[in-house]
């Protein structure tokens, strides 16, 4: 081989070895993306109000439908373990395709479904703003944040589920997003991670969770304010909602103190209100306390 060819063949042999990093950055994007598209598919599924709907509607192609949407998933979850990506996501999209057939057989109560087509339409139009934010605060490493990516792949699903009338099943989906994006931006600000699922075990554990909920939730109060631009007399308002919460956290840390947790926890969770209420007046979302009702 020539000198000359030997460069080339090493040039083209560099280019394939830098090309391979990106690809399995892409390969583990996707498969993250397939595998929350499984998780929600397998939701869905196990939705017990609208499988036992179904069934007990006796509509036979509707009862067929959902069987053809638990086989899809089912060979989804085999192909995606033997790495075929592309086939698991077919099959997957599969699965949601007989699911929605199934669901529009045997439909909802019209009340039902107009209040899930508001709800719909009130939180894509929120996290709309709040993703065009989030990629201008990002920039050009966007595409490396996979919370970014998980939650515009699941808003695009949950479009896909509103232009078939498919409103509960798009909330559901973007209840899912709302968590990616709250995620994400807080990381942002250099957070720590929201959790709207813990649990706790005594009172005292509810009341750090509660308190932990709190900060994380005021730090996206100036965030939400810089980026989505609300109007004046919003800003005015999310300040008022802002200076009772801080009021209300006071209180709250002193009752704690004084080792009143009841009380403590009440201020807490009233904290918490204003501070979404603060958020939601900002033009986001938030999702709602798992705490108890003050």
């Amino acid at each position: 081989m020539t000198p000359t060819r030997m460069r080339i063949a090493a040039g083209v042999t560099s280019g394939a070895l830098l090309a391979m990093p990106a690809l399995a950055v892409d390969d583990d994007m996707a498969r993250t993306q397939l595998e929350q598209r499984l998780r929600l598919t397998a939701a869905l599924i196990s939705d017990g109000p609208t499988a036992q709907r179904i069934q007990a509607s006796g509509n036979s192609r509707a009862n067929s439908h959902l069987d053809e949407g638990r086989v899809h998933h089912a060979l989804a979850r085999d192909l995606l373990a033997k790495g075929d990506l592309a086939g698991a996501r077919n099959a997957a999209d599969e699965a949601l395709k007989h699911l929605g057939q199934a669901r529009r057989l045997v439909p909802d109560a019209p009340a039902r479904q107009a209040a899930a087509r508001q709800r719909y339409e009130q939180m894509i139009s929120s996290l709309d703003r709040l993703v065009e934010a989030w990629r201008q605060r990002v920039g050009p490493t966007d595409a490396e944040d996979g919370d970014l990516s998980a939650a515009v792949d699941l808003m695009s699903t949950a479009r896909g589920f509103a232009k078939e009338q498919r409103h509960e099943d798009a909330v559901f989906t973007l209840s899912t997003a709302e968590g990616h994006v709250l995620v994400g931006m807080n990381r942002l600000m250099g957070a720590s991670t929201l959790d709207y699922t813990a649990r706790a075990a005594s009172p005292a554990e509810e009341y750090q969770l509660e308190m932990a909920r709190l900060r994380s939730l005021a730090d996206l109060v100036p965030l939400a304010v810089n980026d989505l631009k609300p109007k004046p007399e919003a800003v005015a308002l999310i300040d008022r909602y802002t200076e009772a919460s801080a009021t209300l956290r006071g209180q709250a840390q002193q009752r704690f103190q004084a080792g009143d947790l009841p009380q403590a926890l009440v201020h807490v969770r009233n904290a918490l209100l204003f501070v979404q209420r603060a958020l939601t007046t900002a033009g986001l979302v938030t999702p709602a306390s798992t705490g108890g009702t003050p």
